[in-house]
């Protein structure tokens, strides 16, 4: 970790990031915050970040529900990630996600 004040390096380009977006129905008390916290817990360490960018509520939803929307960036620093490991990684997020009653959408 770098001292206040210094730069750090990191390299992004030998190993590219790969990025999806995720549309999770939840129930509608359970905050922004906390569905992040989840997602990000059970991408580990491979995903980098996990951003809310879209609320949704309405009738397909159903009463009590909502959806948000999060863009994900997963990388590894020595390699370049499959898509079989974003795909489990994305199952082990529905998993989590089960936890505070909620769901991927499709």
């Amino acid at each position: 970790m770098a001292a206040a004040g210094q730069e750090t390096f990191e390299d992004v380009t030998t190993f590219p990031s790969v990025r999806q977006d995720l549309a999770v129905a939840v129930p509608s008390d359970v905050p922004a915050a906390q569905l992040r916290e989840v997602v990000l817990a059970g991408g580990g360490e491979l995903l980098r970040s996990a951003e809310v960018f879209d609320l949704y509520e309405g009738e397909q939803l159903g009463a009590g529900r909502k959806s948000l929307a999060l863009r994900l960036e997963f990388r590894a620093p020595d390699r370049t990630l499959t898509d079989e490991e974003v795909t489990a990684l994305r199952a082990t997020i529905a998993a989590k996600l089960e936890e505070i009653g909620g769901s991927l959408r499709e």
